[in-house]
């Protein structure tokens, strides 16, 4: 039998660990002699996955990747860090068919993350526990498996402590696969190739992992061979391996490909390493790993470099959660995501602040996203050793993974001889198992003075990264690129700004109270005390968004910048307090839509692609003659202003900055004109005053089998309405079901989930359906007094919105 990979994602049965009884969690187990039907007392006790307990079949079912914690209300009990949610105790139970046939294979139960501290149980025997919400791991159940009958897994989680200081959901929110494989096989990550430099591109050295579960030594042979894109094979080599008993055996195998087509962002090529592992003969094991061909280099004077060639890292830090699904993405939402951040020119992702889906991951390479992937809890225990361990193990074939980051502002760590202790450590485990990636740590304080005690004990991370700039000014990159002219720098977390898509007027939402006692000025860039489109809020540490990439873009030296952050997300609504549940940090909104930065990013991340931007909306009825800062973002060397067609002017734009206005307001038309340096119109943009709302219009964004339905409130004439929140009622005709609704609102306390309603915010709402098989799929859109919006969408027999390996 060769290997087989079964996706374990449907039909797992549901219940609140509140709901589930002791005669549930004891079922079938007989009182012999004194009562030995505790879960604990036998083996094999455990009640919940015991395949015969028909408690189970009467609970809900649900599918994966599931967040049960978004399923609950929102409470202002909670601390705004949870975004208003609490979490809990869960049980999931899947039952399943062997066939009597897979007797003689090992079996085992891969998870890609459970959210958190899960206990994992099959057929009444405990299999295994895991702590952190956040890496993958796998169990084999091999011997307790029941072939030619029923079995039954069940998986407790416990989502009751954080381990971040915002929203984390709670559940089986990743991929579960169920792998059949030979008594001899490749175990888990158990392939390894690494790629060569400059001077042979070509190169694809394979660490290969053989595991023997017989109680006999085996000679096995390993045959690998490399597969380009068409299929077309382009290497192959193979090797003897003797593997012990019961054992690992770990085999180097070279390879070389001639003329390679490199990876890079542009056209994100991979290849297959297939491994075929063969005993007496016959191949027993065939396992195939995605790589590219690829090489990165981190340089102290010229920053980042792929391929060869000087590239700028132009990331933004992005959290698991999002939009109406909380933390449990589908793998094409996680690819709409990417695409989502690429639009406005982003090319690199930080996994903020935990090791990443692998989804997520396998999207970044086929798209064309550089990743600097973390870990969440730098330590001295077995399981934090081995999550670093785990981590590398696991996203060291990915061409997109450039950098392993040993932690996150690690206040009790950063600059003592515990850090060093830990972190050296930890570093020596990245370099041991990936010597090919440089390591880094996102460090908040004093760069000098802990770099000074780094130093002192003869440790160094092997890239700089800099979250924020140390409470001073943007010389501070050029002071320490001076004192540390060796080390390579990079912005590991930058910009901490705040917006609010659509909003340029009072929210009335409770300001929390220590952010105005500490530094009124420096808390409040904006006088006017709300968080607005204009982006004039900032953190204390946090500066301008102009200011956090003419920091960067203006010294080579610098190999990037990770803005803080990507969408916005659930919790840390910092300055705000209830009702706020969502925070205001991102560029683009939590459903995705952009906010007004985001179009100063596109101007200045995409420089030769011609973009402009005006703000804000146009919709001021009451304040006719009143004067209304008009900005605009660009990439056109000027731009002109006019309202109902007379020129406000013509103002040069200058390089990686914006341009201001101010307007007496009149309703109509404002519109921005881009001309270039031969003084040639380029682009255009027009702002209109909205009539009353008149219909609602819906636009379809599809990769694979996702459907993200937008719903805008329009006017008469097509214009969206910028203060309507009607709401909208999506229904939906063919084979596609609905995951959720959102609108981005930081103070909407609507439900995610279990409803097919959602209020517009700022004139727009969103819908997320997950489609189920070939056919068409019909959504209409509707509200009250309002015309409805329909789409429709024609399903491929095998859709695909994403490039193809």
């Amino acid at each position: 039998m060769k290997r087989s990979t079964d996706c374990f994602n449907s039909e797992w049965r549901f219940s609140p660990a509140s709901l589930v009884t002791h005669e549930m969690l004891c079922f079938g187990n007989p009182n012999w002699i004194s009562g030995e039907v505790e879960v604990w007392s036998k083996a094999g006790n455990h009640g919940i996955s015991n395949p015969a307990n028909t408690f189970v079949d009467k609970w809900r079912t649900v599918s994966l990747p599931h967040d049960f914690v978004l399923e609950g209300e929102f409470t202002s009990d909670l601390p705004t860090k949870n975004g208003g949610l609490r979490g809990g105790r869960a049980w999931y139970v899947k039952k399943f068919v062997l066939p009597e046939n897979d007797r003689g294979h090992r079996i085992s139960i891969e998870f890609d993350g459970v959210y958190r501290d899960c206990s994992v149980f099959f057929n009444g025997h405990f299999v295994g526990r895991h702590l952190s919400g956040y890496t993958s791991f796998a169990f084999d159940i091999t011997d307790v498996c029941t072939f030619g009958g029923t079995n039954a897994i069940a998986v407790y989680v416990d989502a009751t402590l954080d381990e971040l200081w915002s929203y984390e959901g709670g559940g089986i929110y990743r991929g579960v696969r169920l792998v059949k494989s030979d008594l001899v096989h490749v175990p888990q990550w158990g392939v390894c190739v690494r790629t060569g430099g400059a001077d042979d591109p070509g190169k694809a050295d394979a660490e290969v992992t053989i595991r023997n579960s017989t109680y006999a030594d085996v000679l096995a042979e390993i045959h690998c061979r490399i597969i380009d894109r068409a299929g077309v094979e382009v290497a192959r080599a193979q090797t003897p391996v003797s593997v012990p008993l019961l054992c690992d055996a770990v085999k180097p195998v070279a390879l070389s490909v001639k003329s390679p087509q490199l990876w890079n962002l542009e056209e994100p090529t991979l290849y297959t390493m297939e491994v075929n592992v063969c005993v007496d003969g016959k191949t027993v094991d065939t396992y195939q790993q995605a790589f590219g061909f690829r090489f990165i280099r981190f340089d102290p004077d010229t920053g980042f470099h792929l391929n060869g060639k000087p590239l700028k890292i132009k990331g933004t830090g992005c959290h698991q959660d999002s939009g109406c699904v909380g933390v449990a993405v589908p793998p094409a939402l996680q690819a709409w995501r990417v695409m989502k951040l690429k639009s406005f020119g982003c090319n690199a992702l930080r996994t903020s602040i935990v090791p990443a889906d692998p989804a997520l991951l396998d999207s970044c390479d086929r798209l064309g996203m550089l990743v600097m992937t973390e870990i969440r809890s730098p330590g001295i225990s077995r399981e934090q050793r081995e999550d670093m361990a785990d981590l590398v193990r696991r996203d060291r074939n990915h061409p997109s993974v450039i950098l392993w980051s040993l932690g996150n502002e690690e206040f009790k760590l950063q600059g003592t001889e515990w850090g060093v202790n830990i972190f050296r450590r930890l570093q020596h485990i990245a370099h041991q198992l990936d010597p090919t990636r440089p390591t880094t740590y996102a460090l908040v304080g004093d760069w000098f003075a802990i770099s000074e005690f780094y130093d002192r004990k003869g440790f160094r991370f092997d890239v700089f990264g800099a979250n924020y700039r140390c409470g001073e000014g943007s010389q501070c990159y050029d002071d320490f690129h001076q004192k540390y002219p060796d080390t390579p720098i990079l912005g590991s977390e930058t910009w901490g700004g705040t917006c609010s898509r659509g909003l340029y007027g009072e929210d009335n939402c409770p300001i929390a109270k220590r952010w105005l006692e500490d530094k009124l000025s420096r808390c409040w860039g904006d006088d006017r005390r709300y968080i607005s489109a204009y982006a004039n809020w900032t953190t204390p540490w946090g500066y301008s968004i102009e200011e956090m990439w003419q920091d960067c873009a203006g010294r080579p030296f610098m190999a990037g910048t990770f803005i803080w952050t990507g969408f916005d997300y659930r919790g840390e609504t910092t300055p705000y307090l209830w009702p706020s549940v969502i925070t205001r940090f991102g560029v683009i909104d939590l459903c995705g839509f952009y906010k007004p930065v985001a179009h100063y990013l596109r101007s200045w991340w995409r420089p030769n692609d011609p973009h402009i931007f005006v703000m804000p909306h146009w919709n001021w009825e009451g304040n006719e003659g009143k004067s209304i800062d008009v900005r605009c973002y660009a990439n056109t060397a000027e731009v002109e202003l006019l309202l109902n067609g007379e020129s406000l002017g013509r103002k040069a734009m200058p390089v990686n900055g914006r341009l201001d206005w101010q307007v007496s307001y009149a309703s109509g038309e404002l519109t921005a004109v881009g001309f270039d340096a031969e003084g040639k119109e380029v682009s255009r943009v027009l702002n209109r005053t909205a009539g009353p709302s008149a219909a609602v219009r819906l636009e379809c964004e599809r990769v694979d089998n996702i459907l993200v339905v937008n719903a805008s409130i329009v006017d008469a004439h097509g214009t969206v309405c910028p203060l309507a929140d009607n709401e909208v009622t999506f229904t939906c005709d063919g084979v596609a079901r609905l995951l959720g609704v959102g609108n981005g609102n930081p103070l909407s306390h609507e439900p995610d989930q279990g409803t097919n309603r959602r209020k517009a915010y700022h004139g727009l709402c969103q819908a997320i359906y997950q489609t189920e098989g070939p056919g068409d799929v019909s959504i209409l859109g509707t509200s009250p007094h309002l015309d409805s919006g329909a789409t429709k969408i024609s399903l491929a027999k095998n859709p695909s919105g994403l490039p193809q390996n």
